[in-house]
């Protein structure tokens, strides 16, 4: 079994969920206390200021075609100013997700909200880097997977489910290299774009696959 869906491309946050389900937006909740270092270094995260330009808007632009993970999509000035005068542990990329806004922690379209409806002239995000993954999958054998993008708009298509079949039974054999609902499947077979042919190469039912996913750790 392997499903894709995808809805047509829109502008602004209303994309429904690709998979036509409803989705109950989580409201913001408060934090965890400050993360261990070995438990920020493991899951990936990391914090960022910034401020707003002269326009008083944010200098960002966010991939927000999964309801529930919002992601950097491209480098802006301000993004790449930070870089050059941060660390590099501290560096932003496209494809890390933010997790919290000014210590908020929500679902990404709650998080695209808070960022938009925020007085303040400075932000806090917490963000997430990925960490890449390949799956070496044997056919014949269904793929168990559910995989929703949005035509035009999506970096890369997103894992929705993941059901009985070979995804699953290489979670088990592998959990150090496992994937999870909300991981980006960046190739299939060294086909990277567009996310329509990459999501075509997991159709074909005689292929063995080599998938290469971002995976963004529990937290």
């Amino acid at each position: 079994m392997f499903f894709c869906c995808c809805t047509e491309e829109r502008e602004g946050f209303d994309a429904v969920p690709v998979d036509g389900s409803e989705r109950t937006p989580q409201g913001l909740i408060k934090s965890s206390p400050a993360l261990a270092e070995s438990m920020t270094a493991e899951s990936g995260l990391y914090t960022v200021q910034l401020a707003r330009g002269a326009d008083r808007k944010w200098d960002l632009a966010l991939e927000k075609s999964d309801v529930d993970h919002l992601m950097i999509k491209r480098m802006t000035n301000a993004v790449t100013e930070w870089n050059k005068n941060n660390a590099t542990n501290v560096q932003i990329s496209v494809y890390d997700r933010i997790v919290e806004v000014n210590g908020q922690r929500a679902s990404g379209k709650e998080l695209a909200k808070s960022l938009e409806n925020t007085p303040d002239d400075q932000v806090a995000l917490l963000l997430q880097r990925p960490q890449t993954r390949t799956l070496t999958l044997k056919r014949p054998g269904k793929l168990g997977i559910i995989a929703n993008y949005m035509p035009n708009y999506s970096l890369k298509p997103w894992i929705d489910t993941i059901a009985e079949g070979l995804v699953r039974d290489w979670n088990k054999a592998h959990p150090d290299a496992s994937i999870r609902e909300h991981d980006r499947i960046l190739s299939v077979n060294t086909v990277s774009n567009p996310p329509e042919d990459v999501v075509h190469q997991m159709r074909k039912p005689d292929a063995d696959l080599e998938i290469v996913c971002l995976h963004y750790p529990n937290i």
